[in-house]
Protein backbone atom coordinates (compact mmCIF):
# COMPACT_ATOMS: atom_id res chain seq x y z
CA UNK A 1 0.00 0.00 0.00
CA UNK A 2 1.25 3.58 -0.70
CA UNK A 3 -0.16 5.13 2.26
CA UNK A 4 -1.03 3.07 5.47
CA UNK A 5 -2.86 4.23 8.41
CA UNK A 6 -1.76 5.29 12.18
CA UNK A 7 -3.92 3.03 14.97
CA UNK A 8 -3.54 4.66 18.23
CA UNK A 9 -2.88 1.63 20.99
CA UNK A 10 -5.58 0.01 21.64
CA UNK A 11 -8.26 2.31 20.39
CA UNK A 12 -9.93 0.23 17.42
CA UNK A 13 -10.14 3.12 15.77
CA UNK A 14 -8.66 4.31 12.13
CA UNK A 15 -6.63 7.48 12.91
CA UNK A 16 -5.41 9.95 10.44
CA UNK A 17 -3.04 8.34 7.39
CA UNK A 18 0.65 9.32 7.23
CA UNK A 19 1.71 9.81 3.70
CA UNK A 20 4.81 8.34 3.32
CA UNK A 21 7.14 9.96 0.38
CA UNK A 22 5.76 13.30 0.70
CA UNK A 23 2.82 11.42 -1.16
CA UNK A 24 -0.59 14.16 -0.17
CA UNK A 25 -3.95 13.08 -1.53
CA UNK A 26 -6.72 15.55 -0.83
CA UNK A 27 -9.32 12.61 -1.14
CA UNK A 28 -10.96 11.66 2.28
CA UNK A 29 -11.39 7.94 2.37
CA UNK A 30 -10.96 5.52 -0.79
CA UNK A 31 -7.88 3.90 0.05
CA UNK A 32 -8.45 0.90 -2.58
CA UNK A 33 -9.28 3.77 -5.50
CA UNK A 34 -6.19 5.30 -4.13
CA UNK A 35 -3.87 2.04 -4.22
CA UNK A 36 -5.36 1.24 -7.73
CA UNK A 37 -4.09 4.71 -8.88
CA UNK A 38 -1.06 4.67 -6.95
CA UNK A 39 0.06 1.40 -8.17
CA UNK A 40 -0.63 1.99 -11.96
CA UNK A 41 1.24 5.47 -11.61
CA UNK A 42 4.18 3.64 -9.82
CA UNK A 43 4.24 1.11 -13.10
CA UNK A 44 3.90 4.21 -15.44
CA UNK A 45 0.65 3.02 -16.46
CA UNK A 46 -2.14 5.46 -15.88
CA UNK A 47 -5.42 4.67 -18.12
CA UNK A 48 -6.09 6.65 -21.06
CA UNK A 49 -9.64 6.67 -19.32
CA UNK A 50 -10.84 6.67 -15.91
CA UNK A 51 -14.73 6.69 -15.16
CA UNK A 52 -15.65 7.55 -11.23
CA UNK A 53 -18.85 6.72 -9.82
CA UNK A 54 -20.27 7.82 -6.49
CA UNK A 55 -22.96 9.83 -4.66
CA UNK A 56 -22.74 13.99 -5.33
CA UNK A 57 -20.88 15.36 -2.87
CA UNK A 58 -18.64 12.36 -2.43
CA UNK A 59 -15.39 13.92 -3.95
CA UNK A 60 -15.28 13.00 -7.75
CA UNK A 61 -14.12 15.86 -8.32
CA UNK A 62 -11.54 15.87 -5.82
CA UNK A 63 -10.62 12.04 -6.75
CA UNK A 64 -9.74 13.40 -10.33
CA UNK A 65 -8.21 16.28 -9.87
CA UNK A 66 -5.79 14.22 -7.68
CA UNK A 67 -5.33 12.19 -10.25
CA UNK A 68 -4.54 14.69 -12.18
CA UNK A 69 -1.43 15.91 -10.15
CA UNK A 70 -0.19 12.01 -9.82
CA UNK A 71 -0.08 12.42 -13.87
CA UNK A 72 1.56 15.67 -13.52
CA UNK A 73 3.62 15.68 -9.75
CA UNK A 74 7.46 17.01 -10.31
CA UNK A 75 8.35 15.13 -7.05
CA UNK A 76 9.80 11.98 -8.61
CA UNK A 77 11.24 10.53 -5.38
CA UNK A 78 7.95 8.89 -5.16
CA UNK A 79 5.88 8.58 -8.96
CA UNK A 80 2.79 6.52 -7.19
CA UNK A 81 1.22 9.41 -5.49
CA UNK A 82 0.89 13.23 -5.76
CA UNK A 83 3.04 15.69 -3.31
CA UNK A 84 0.46 18.73 -3.38
CA UNK A 85 3.23 21.01 -3.05
CA UNK A 86 4.55 21.42 -6.01
CA UNK A 87 3.89 23.95 -8.61
CA UNK A 88 2.32 21.23 -11.09
CA UNK A 89 0.10 20.01 -7.59
CA UNK A 90 -0.37 23.53 -6.42
CA UNK A 91 -1.50 24.62 -9.58
CA UNK A 92 -4.37 22.13 -10.07
CA UNK A 93 -5.37 22.33 -6.81
CA UNK A 94 -6.33 26.07 -7.53
CA UNK A 95 -7.94 25.08 -10.92
CA UNK A 96 -5.14 27.10 -12.78
CA UNK A 97 -3.36 24.80 -14.64
CA UNK A 98 -3.22 25.68 -18.69
CA UNK A 99 -3.11 21.34 -18.97
CA UNK A 100 -6.59 20.27 -17.26
CA UNK A 101 -9.65 21.21 -18.27
CA UNK A 102 -12.91 20.24 -16.36
CA UNK A 103 -16.04 20.11 -18.15
CA UNK A 104 -20.00 20.76 -16.40
CA UNK A 105 -19.01 20.75 -12.91
CA UNK A 106 -22.40 22.10 -11.57
CA UNK A 107 -23.68 23.40 -7.97
CA UNK A 108 -23.56 19.64 -7.11
CA UNK A 109 -21.35 20.22 -3.77
CA UNK A 110 -18.61 17.84 -5.10
CA UNK A 111 -15.89 20.58 -6.14
CA UNK A 112 -15.66 22.65 -3.49
CA UNK A 113 -16.09 26.53 -5.01
CA UNK A 114 -16.68 25.25 -8.40
CA UNK A 115 -19.72 26.22 -10.52
CA UNK A 116 -20.40 25.99 -14.64
CA UNK A 117 -23.65 26.08 -16.85
CA UNK A 118 -23.90 22.63 -18.25
CA UNK A 119 -21.91 21.46 -21.01
CA UNK A 120 -23.25 22.08 -24.71
CA UNK A 121 -22.86 19.94 -27.74
CA UNK A 122 -21.09 22.88 -29.34
CA UNK A 123 -18.43 23.17 -26.42
CA UNK A 124 -17.93 19.39 -26.92
CA UNK A 125 -17.51 19.59 -30.52
CA UNK A 126 -15.32 22.93 -30.74
CA UNK A 127 -13.34 23.05 -27.51
CA UNK A 128 -13.07 19.94 -26.28
CA UNK A 129 -12.37 17.92 -29.32
CA UNK A 130 -9.34 21.47 -30.20
CA UNK A 131 -7.81 21.16 -27.00
CA UNK A 132 -7.84 17.13 -26.57
CA UNK A 133 -5.48 16.96 -29.61
CA UNK A 134 -2.39 19.33 -28.54
CA UNK A 135 0.08 18.46 -26.39
CA UNK A 136 0.65 19.69 -22.76
CA UNK A 137 1.91 23.33 -22.31
CA UNK A 138 3.09 23.21 -19.15
CA UNK A 139 3.04 19.26 -17.67
CA UNK A 140 3.31 16.21 -18.81
CA UNK A 141 -0.16 15.19 -19.60
CA UNK A 142 -3.16 16.71 -20.67
CA UNK A 143 -6.41 15.60 -18.10
CA UNK A 144 -10.14 16.11 -19.04
CA UNK A 145 -12.38 15.85 -16.44
CA UNK A 146 -16.36 15.73 -17.79
CA UNK A 147 -18.98 15.17 -14.85
CA UNK A 148 -22.37 14.06 -15.08
CA UNK A 149 -21.92 12.05 -17.55
CA UNK A 150 -25.15 10.22 -17.43
CA UNK A 151 -26.74 12.95 -18.62
CA UNK A 152 -25.68 13.77 -21.85
CA UNK A 153 -27.51 13.58 -25.06
CA UNK A 154 -26.44 10.98 -27.90
CA UNK A 155 -24.59 13.36 -29.45
CA UNK A 156 -22.76 14.22 -26.76
CA UNK A 157 -21.74 10.88 -26.01
CA UNK A 158 -20.91 9.85 -29.50
CA UNK A 159 -18.17 12.67 -29.93
CA UNK A 160 -16.79 11.87 -26.27
CA UNK A 161 -17.31 7.97 -27.47
CA UNK A 162 -15.17 8.53 -30.82
CA UNK A 163 -12.38 9.94 -28.91
CA UNK A 164 -12.12 7.00 -26.49
CA UNK A 165 -11.65 4.84 -29.09
CA UNK A 166 -8.62 6.54 -30.02
CA UNK A 167 -6.99 8.44 -27.23
CA UNK A 168 -4.30 10.51 -27.83
CA UNK A 169 -1.02 10.39 -26.42
CA UNK A 170 -0.34 12.38 -23.17
CA UNK A 171 -3.92 12.30 -22.29
CA UNK A 172 -6.29 11.18 -19.50
CA UNK A 173 -10.07 11.61 -19.82
CA UNK A 174 -11.83 11.18 -16.27
CA UNK A 175 -15.68 10.72 -16.83
CA UNK A 176 -17.62 11.65 -13.26
CA UNK A 177 -21.09 9.98 -12.89
CA UNK A 178 -23.14 8.59 -10.10
CA UNK A 179 -22.90 4.98 -11.37
CA UNK A 180 -23.03 3.20 -14.49
CA UNK A 181 -26.66 2.16 -15.11
CA UNK A 182 -27.46 5.57 -16.85
CA UNK A 183 -24.69 5.16 -18.81
CA UNK A 184 -23.69 3.52 -22.71
CA UNK A 185 -22.20 0.22 -22.30
CA UNK A 186 -19.45 1.29 -24.90
CA UNK A 187 -18.11 4.18 -23.15
CA UNK A 188 -18.25 2.37 -19.67
CA UNK A 189 -15.85 -0.62 -21.40
CA UNK A 190 -13.41 1.44 -22.54
CA UNK A 191 -13.11 2.89 -19.31
CA UNK A 192 -11.26 1.82 -16.06
CA UNK A 193 -14.29 2.20 -13.18
CA UNK A 194 -13.86 3.50 -9.79
CA UNK A 195 -16.36 3.17 -7.60
CA UNK A 196 -16.57 5.71 -4.58
CA UNK A 197 -17.74 4.41 -1.85
CA UNK A 198 -19.06 6.56 1.27
CA UNK A 199 -16.59 7.43 3.57
CA UNK A 200 -17.30 6.27 7.72
CA UNK A 201 -18.52 8.82 9.71
CA UNK A 202 -14.86 8.74 12.04
CA UNK A 203 -13.18 10.03 8.96
CA UNK A 204 -15.54 12.21 8.09
CA UNK A 205 -15.35 13.84 11.87
CA UNK A 206 -11.60 13.45 11.82
CA UNK A 207 -11.40 15.71 8.35
CA UNK A 208 -13.67 18.74 9.42
CA UNK A 209 -11.90 18.42 12.71
CA UNK A 210 -8.71 19.31 10.65
CA UNK A 211 -10.31 22.07 8.54
CA UNK A 212 -10.33 26.03 10.34
CA UNK A 213 -13.89 25.67 11.23
CA UNK A 214 -15.56 27.70 14.74
CA UNK A 215 -16.79 26.00 17.55
CA UNK A 216 -20.57 26.43 17.07
CA UNK A 217 -20.53 24.44 13.96
CA UNK A 218 -22.23 21.17 14.66
CA UNK A 219 -19.55 18.61 12.92
CA UNK A 220 -20.62 15.67 14.51
CA UNK A 221 -24.32 15.88 13.43
CA UNK A 222 -22.52 17.15 9.88
CA UNK A 223 -21.01 14.23 9.45
CA UNK A 224 -23.93 11.98 10.27
CA UNK A 225 -26.21 13.78 7.56
CA UNK A 226 -23.60 13.51 5.03
CA UNK A 227 -24.23 9.77 4.82
CA UNK A 228 -20.77 9.36 3.67
CA UNK A 229 -19.52 12.14 1.93
CA UNK A 230 -16.97 14.38 2.77
CA UNK A 231 -17.15 17.28 0.42
CA UNK A 232 -21.24 17.44 1.15
CA UNK A 233 -19.56 17.83 5.05
CA UNK A 234 -17.23 20.34 3.83
CA UNK A 235 -19.83 22.26 2.13
CA UNK A 236 -22.41 22.23 5.29
CA UNK A 237 -19.81 23.12 7.70
CA UNK A 238 -18.51 26.27 5.89
CA UNK A 239 -22.10 27.65 4.08
CA UNK A 240 -24.76 27.54 6.82
CA UNK A 241 -27.28 28.13 4.51
CA UNK A 242 -26.79 24.23 3.34
CA UNK A 243 -28.34 23.00 7.22
CA UNK A 244 -30.66 26.13 7.10
CA UNK A 245 -32.54 24.15 3.71
CA UNK A 246 -31.84 21.01 5.16
CA UNK A 247 -34.13 22.45 8.05
CA UNK A 248 -36.58 23.95 6.00
CA UNK A 249 -36.65 20.34 4.21
CA UNK A 250 -37.54 18.90 7.93
CA UNK A 251 -40.01 21.44 8.54
CA UNK A 252 -42.01 21.22 5.24
CA UNK A 253 -42.28 17.00 5.69
CA UNK A 254 -43.37 17.69 9.51
CA UNK A 255 -45.76 19.99 8.51
CA UNK A 256 -47.25 17.88 6.34
CA UNK A 257 -47.35 14.84 8.61
CA UNK A 258 -49.46 17.27 10.99
CA UNK A 259 -51.71 19.31 8.31
CA UNK A 260 -54.99 18.50 6.85
CA UNK A 261 -55.42 16.63 3.63
CA UNK A 262 -55.66 20.18 1.83
CA UNK A 263 -52.48 21.32 2.54
CA UNK A 264 -51.17 17.60 1.88
CA UNK A 265 -52.12 17.96 -1.62
CA UNK A 266 -50.87 21.83 -2.18
CA UNK A 267 -47.32 19.86 -0.96
CA UNK A 268 -48.06 17.04 -3.60
CA UNK A 269 -48.51 19.73 -6.62
CA UNK A 270 -45.75 21.80 -5.52
CA UNK A 271 -43.33 18.86 -5.66
CA UNK A 272 -44.84 17.71 -9.14
CA UNK A 273 -44.31 20.82 -10.23
CA UNK A 274 -40.70 20.96 -8.91
CA UNK A 275 -40.06 17.50 -10.18
CA UNK A 276 -40.39 18.21 -13.84
CA UNK A 277 -37.43 21.31 -13.23
CA UNK A 278 -35.72 19.50 -10.46
CA UNK A 279 -35.91 16.08 -9.83
CA UNK A 280 -32.86 15.48 -7.65
CA UNK A 281 -34.76 18.01 -5.47
CA UNK A 282 -37.69 16.10 -5.22
CA UNK A 283 -35.39 12.94 -4.23
CA UNK A 284 -33.34 14.99 -1.45
CA UNK A 285 -36.85 15.98 -0.20
CA UNK A 286 -37.75 12.16 0.41
CA UNK A 287 -34.74 11.09 1.69
CA UNK A 288 -34.92 13.69 4.36
CA UNK A 289 -37.53 12.69 5.13
CA UNK A 290 -36.73 8.65 4.92
CA UNK A 291 -33.58 9.75 7.80
CA UNK A 292 -35.88 12.01 9.95
CA UNK A 293 -38.17 9.34 10.49
CA UNK A 294 -35.53 6.27 11.03
CA UNK A 295 -34.82 8.98 13.74
CA UNK A 296 -38.03 8.85 14.83
CA UNK A 297 -38.03 4.93 15.11
CA UNK A 298 -35.05 5.27 17.05
CA UNK A 299 -36.24 7.67 19.65
CA UNK A 300 -39.61 5.51 20.24
CA UNK A 301 -36.79 2.78 20.85
CA UNK A 302 -34.63 4.76 23.25
CA UNK A 303 -31.61 4.21 21.08
CA UNK A 304 -31.43 8.72 20.93
CA UNK A 305 -27.08 8.31 20.80
CA UNK A 306 -27.83 6.61 16.94
CA UNK A 307 -29.90 9.74 15.78
CA UNK A 308 -28.61 11.78 12.28
CA UNK A 309 -30.46 14.57 12.67
CA UNK A 310 -29.08 15.40 16.76
CA UNK A 311 -30.44 19.10 16.96
CA UNK A 312 -34.24 17.86 16.22
CA UNK A 313 -34.03 15.53 19.22
CA UNK A 314 -36.93 16.84 21.37
CA UNK A 315 -39.10 17.58 18.12
CA UNK A 316 -38.14 13.56 17.58
CA UNK A 317 -39.55 12.70 20.78
CA UNK A 318 -42.72 14.24 20.54
CA UNK A 319 -43.38 12.55 17.41
CA UNK A 320 -42.04 9.02 18.76
CA UNK A 321 -45.41 9.33 21.29
CA UNK A 322 -47.88 10.62 18.59
CA UNK A 323 -46.93 7.63 16.15
CA UNK A 324 -47.36 3.93 16.72
CA UNK A 325 -44.14 1.79 15.34
CA UNK A 326 -46.27 1.04 12.78
CA UNK A 327 -46.98 3.79 11.76
CA UNK A 328 -43.72 5.03 11.48
CA UNK A 329 -42.33 1.72 9.79
CA UNK A 330 -45.29 2.02 7.49
CA UNK A 331 -44.08 5.62 6.77
CA UNK A 332 -40.49 4.23 5.95
CA UNK A 333 -42.33 1.54 3.45
CA UNK A 334 -44.23 4.43 2.15
CA UNK A 335 -41.36 6.90 1.19
CA UNK A 336 -39.49 3.85 0.01
CA UNK A 337 -42.16 2.99 -2.94
CA UNK A 338 -42.71 6.82 -3.51
CA UNK A 339 -39.24 6.77 -4.55
CA UNK A 340 -38.62 3.83 -6.52
CA UNK A 341 -42.22 4.58 -8.35
CA UNK A 342 -40.14 8.03 -8.92
CA UNK A 343 -37.29 6.46 -10.55
CA UNK A 344 -39.62 4.47 -12.54
CA UNK A 345 -40.89 7.25 -14.27
CA UNK A 346 -44.28 6.76 -13.04
CA UNK A 347 -46.46 9.98 -13.02
CA UNK A 348 -45.60 12.14 -10.33
CA UNK A 349 -48.97 14.00 -9.48
CA UNK A 350 -50.33 10.33 -9.02
CA UNK A 351 -47.26 8.70 -6.91
CA UNK A 352 -47.20 12.09 -4.41
CA UNK A 353 -51.07 12.12 -4.09
CA UNK A 354 -50.72 8.84 -3.24
CA UNK A 355 -48.03 9.24 -0.68
CA UNK A 356 -49.75 11.84 0.78
CA UNK A 357 -53.50 9.75 1.01
CA UNK A 358 -51.60 7.20 2.68
CA UNK A 359 -49.58 8.83 5.49
CA UNK A 360 -50.83 8.68 9.12
CA UNK A 361 -51.87 11.12 10.73
CA UNK A 362 -50.49 10.93 14.34
CA UNK A 363 -52.33 11.45 17.18
CA UNK A 364 -52.19 14.23 19.14
CA UNK A 365 -50.44 14.00 22.97
CA UNK A 366 -52.09 15.97 25.73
Amino acid sequence: MIVKWLVQPDSGVKKNFVKENKVAWKTIGQLSSIDRISKAAALDRLSHAYLICGMDGIGKVTFARDIAKVANCLDMSNPSGPCSACNQCRRIDSYNHTDVFIYDVKKDLDGVGRTSTMVTIDQLREDFLRQVHRKPYEGRTRIFIISSIESMRSEQSNILLKTLEEPPDDVVIILLARDVSNLLGTIVSRCQVLNLEPVSELEILEYLGGCELGPEVPIKEIARLSRGRPEWAYQAATNPEILHILEGKLNRFMGCLTDGLEQRFKLSKDLSTQFFRDRDGVYEFLDTAMTWTRDVLLSSSERTEEIVNISQKERLREFSKMLSTTDILNILKLIRITLGNLKKNVTPSLVLDNFMLKLPFPTSID
